[in-house]
């Protein structure tokens, strides 16, 4: 068959839309948006964070509805455990984009001798990012909006059946 069924996907819950799921998305939203807030205290004075909390919330929105909203409906432990998963997630994947965005703007500068040298430096700034980020204000806010936010979609699946 050319077109995958719902039974080979693993039922049509996943890809509709649900309540939980546009819960999720706008709780990690604001919560991408607040962590933001949290990082952009600790930068140095004078660095470039023009879309910065738009990003990191674009990033929360798309885990909301993807990690938390899709989970959602398993009981309290879970709906605790999947908020935590999914601002973890926010943050990694905030690091991970914000390395290589700036990776690639040295690269376009010149600054790297070859292909090999940016990797490094991508992991070296992957690193240098994650230990900035490792303050008491914007871990706070990612793990108590996670676990409130896995609250609020758990809340919302038992609601909007």
């Amino acid at each position: 068959m050319f077109f995958p069924t719902h039974i080979e996907t693993g039922g049509t819950r996943d890809r509709m839309p649900t309540a939980a799921k546009l819960v999720g998305a706008m709780v990690f939203f604001g919560v991408g948006w607040l962590a933001a807030l949290q990082v952009l205290k600790t930068m140095p004075e004078g660095t470039p964070a023009t879309f910065f909390p738009l990003t990191i919330a674009m990033i929360g929105l798309w885990q909301g509805w993807t990690v938390a909203g899709r989970h959602a409906g398993n009981g309290r432990g879970s709906a605790i455990g999947n908020g935590l998963r999914t601002s973890v997630q926010v943050a990694l994947i905030g690091l991970v984009v914000f390395a290589l965005r700036t990776m690639f703007m040295r690269s376009a500068n010149l600054r790297y001798d070859g292909f090999g040298e940016a990797v490094v430096a991508a992991m070296d700034l992957f690193i240098e990012y994650g230990l900035q980020s490792l303050t008491v204000p914007v871990w706070g806010v990612l793990l108590a909006g996670g676990v409130i936010g896995g609250m609020i979609c758990e809340g919302a699946a038992r609601r909007w059946r």
